[in-house]
C-alpha cells in the first residue's frame, strides 16, 4: 500500500507579470508537478485563461495542473456555471494531451460534460471536492470517492478541514478502505489545517497519490513549506 507520493506546487498569482516571476523563481527547485491555480487572476477569462496557460507552459518542464476553485469551495471564482464551464474548457484546449491535468469540480453543474471533453481530449481529469468547514464521516468520503470513480475521473481528490486528530485519522482511514475497495483507482487525500499533517506526510502509505506543498504562498491551510515536505518524504518513504 504504502506509496511515496508526488509533490505539486501550487501558484497563484493576479496579474500575469506575477505569475512570470513566480514561474521563474520555481523554476530551478525540486518537485513534480505544477499547480495554476488559474482562480488567483483578479479577473478570469478564457482568453486570459489561454495566455496564462501559454506563459506556465514555456516557463514549466513539469506536467501541470490547471485548476479554477471556485467560491463554493473555497476558491476566489464566483461561480457561476456557464464561466466555469466556459473557462475550463478554454484551459483544456492549451493542455497537453497524456501529460497535463485539468481539475473539475464534481459538485458543479457542468462536471459531466467536462469530465467527458477531457477524456476526448486524453487528459487527465482530476475531479475534486473540498469541504473547508468539516470532516465527514468515513463512509462519506468513501462513498464520495467511489462515485469520482464511477463517473470516470482519472484521479480522485478529496480535500476537508480537520479539527482534531480523530478527523485526519478519519481520512486515514477512509483512503486505507479506498485503496483496498479500488486498488486501482488513483486518489488524492487532504485534511487541511494544522491536525490534518498526517495525511500530508503518511498518506501515500494510505494510497493518496499526491501531496501539495507550498513554495511561498500556501493556497490550503496547512501545507507544509516544498523543502521540509522533501526531507520528510525521503525519510517516510526510504
Amino acid at each position: 500500500m504504502s506509496q511515496k507520493p508526488m509533490i505539486a506546487i501550487p501558484v497563484m498569482a493576479r496579474t500575469l507579470p506575477e505569475l512570470e516571476e513566480k514561474l521563474t523563481a520555481l523554476a530551478p527547485l525540486d518537485f513534480d508537478i505544477l499547480e495554476w491555480r488559474m482562480d488567483g487572476l483578479s479577473s478570469l477569462s478564457p482568453a486570459l485563461v489561454k495566455r496564462g496557460l501559454a506563459l506556465v507552459k514555456s516557463h514549466c518542464q513539469r506536467p501541470v495542473i490547471a485548476t479554477i476553485r471556485t467560491s463554493e469551495e473555497g476558491g476566489h471564482f464566483p461561480y457561476d456555471h456557464a464561466a466555469y464551464e466556459v473557462c475550463v474548457k478554454a484551459a483544456m484546449g492549451i493542455l497537453t494531451p497524456e501529460r497535463d491535468a485539468i481539475d473539475v469540480e464534481m459538485e458543479r453543474t457542468p462536471s459531466a460534460s467536462l469530465i467527458s471533453c477531457a477524456h476526448t481530449l486524453g487528459l487527465t481529469v482530476i475531479v475534486s471536492f473540498h469541504d473547508f468547514a468539516h470532516t465527514p464521516k468515513k463512509e462519506d468520503i468513501v462513498y464520495r470517492f467511489l462515485a469520482m470513480k464511477d463517473r470516470k475521473a482519472s484521479i480522485g481528490k478529496i480535500a476537508v478541514m480537520a479539527h482534531s486528530d480523530a478527523d485526519a485519522h478519519t481520512m486515514m482511514d477512509a483512503m486505507a478502505q479506498v485503496h483496498k475497495t479500488a486498488p486501482d483507482f488513483p486518489f488524492i487525500g487532504i485534511s487541511m489545517g494544522p491536525f490534518g499533517q498526517v495525511t500530508r506526510t503518511e498518506g501515500g502509505k494510505a494510497g493518496s497519490i499526491l501531496i501539495f506543498a507550498s513554495a511561498g504562498e500556501a493556497s490550503a491551510p496547512g501545507q507544509i513549506a516544498l523543502a521540509d515536505m522533501r526531507r520528510i518524504l525521503d525519510k517516510a518513504y526510504r
